[in-house]
């Protein structure tokens, strides 16, 4: 199944009619959709590739967010050129999700930085993007060295390099670095403070790589993070795994409060998706079931919800030619359609239900107060701010006096419209097939 995907995303590598390429990305969506619905127990394919829920979930996640940043995306100089550079960052991808090797995991990890950052620098908005690629690249890169250390420690240690199996000679003093090797995963989520280069790169971005990196490429981190911590033994009460966690909560509230503070529409996402993956940290690192599963239930309603938030700060954009919240007031004026759907993604990005960040936030907090009455109170105080940073960003561009330009609801806008709905209809039903 893997490889047919592979061979089917380098076929349309060479497809430059748009029709045929959206046909073909669908395609594969309906595919990894049944991969990720009968791939229940994992399943390991000659020692290379594994297949299990999460596996096709974060495919079909993967595949579904490129499906719609391409329609985001229907006006863009060199075209061809865009569309391999979309294609090629979702077939690494692919690819990454699919590995069951930790090394081989590690060369898709850092293949997907090539093509985003030509994708930043080749189409983005103002002449720092090269700046902003410059930070996303040293940062990443020199986390991921811990970790290229780490997996090389632990096989020298006797661990074996698949995801799914831990060899049990592997020597206590090489297991004692384990919040070092994971620093490469805590830089993808991001967690504060490693989280710098995320607002720049989404400033600069163009909304094809800003969907993509909210929707997916952080999402490498928590499934790496995920993956790895499966085959680590970590005392719950070791001074630093309390140490991580209660700079991880008090990060994300932070985050918070800098997003009420923010007064470009990008900056506010993007500083929003730091308070999100906080929380997956926090279920990741518990160690337990019902954190694990809320960890991934974020992973996936994050994916959804940043997207489309991205996508609605690009509707808008067109509009206005600004990204300042001050220039962007008055939508009821103008587009009630599109403010409609900023209160949709606004309210699930409050993990209002029935979307998937309310239950993945309910697990999350049940592991969060399990642990210590101190994080609960922390969950709290996170979940609080998030309300007020999500009513923020729908009362500052719905409501005021109107600065925009009156446009009609055109073709364009219309698309705007399906691809918000494809994002909100997902993230608040997806919760009835879940097993």
């Amino acid at each position: 199944m893997v490889k047919s995907l592979a061979i089917s995303l380098i076929a349309l590598i060479i497809m430059k009619n748009l029709n045929v390429s959206i046909i073909g990305l669908s395609v594969l969506t309906i595919l990894s959709m049944g991969a990720a619905s009968v791939a229940t127990e994992g399943v390991e394919l000659n020692g290379l590739y594994s297949t299990d829920f999460v596996m096709g979930l974060m495919i079909t996640l993967t595949l579904f967010v490129a499906i719609l940043s391409y329609l985001s995306s229907a006006k863009v100089s060199r075209k061809a050129s865009f569309n391999l550079m979309v294609i090629s960052i979702s077939l690494i991808l692919v690819m990454s999700f699919s590995v069951s090797s930790f090394f081989l995991f590690f060369f898709f990890f850092e293949s997907v930085l090539a093509p985003l950052l030509l994708l930043i620098v080749g189409w983005g908005y103002q002449p720092e993007r090269l700046q902003a690629g410059g930070y996303m690249v040293i940062y990443t890169v020199f986390g991921s060295l811990f970790f290229l250390w780490g997996v090389s420690e632990l096989y020298l240690s006797g661990m074996s390099s698949s995801m799914s199996s831990v060899g049990s000679s592997v020597k206590k003093s090489a297991m004692s670095l384990w919040w070092l090797y994971i620093l490469g995963f805590l830089i993808k989520l991001p967690m504060y403070p490693f989280h710098l280069w995320l607002p720049k790169a989404h400033v600069e971005a163009p909304v094809a790589g800003s969907m993509l990196l909210a929707g997916v490429v952080l999402k490498l981190g928590g499934y790496g993070l995920l993956r790895f911590m499966l085959v680590m033994q970590v005392s719950l009460s070791s001074m630093f795994f309390v140490l991580l966690l209660s700079v991880n909560l008090a990060g994300g509230f932070y985050a918070g409060l800098a997003c009420v503070r923010q007064v470009d529409l990008k900056c506010l996402v993007a500083y929003s998706s730091v308070a999100h993956m906080s929380l997956v940290l926090l279920g990741v690192l518990s160690n337990t079931l019902l954190g694990v599963m809320g960890a991934i239930i974020i992973m996936v309603g994050h994916g959804l919800c940043s997207s489309g938030l991205f996508s609605y700060v690009n509707a808008i954009y067109k509009m206005s030619h600004s990204r300042l919240l001050v220039m962007n007031k008055g939508g009821l004026l103008f587009c009630p359609v599109l403010v409609l759907m900023c209160f949709f993604l606004s309210s699930s990005n409050m993990a209002a239900p029935p979307s998937l960040n309310l239950f993945g936030e309910i697990f999350v907090f049940g592991v969060g107060g399990w642990m210590s009455g101190a994080f609960l109170f922390i969950l709290g105080l996170m979940s609080f701010i998030s309300a007020c940073f999500s009513l923020y960003l729908y009362g500052s561009c719905s409501h005021g006096k109107g600065v925009m330009h009156s446009e009609s609801l055109n073709l364009s806008s219309l698309c705007d419209v399906f691809v918000l709905l494809s994002h909100w209809v997902p993230l608040n039903f997806l919760f009835m097939f879940m097993p």
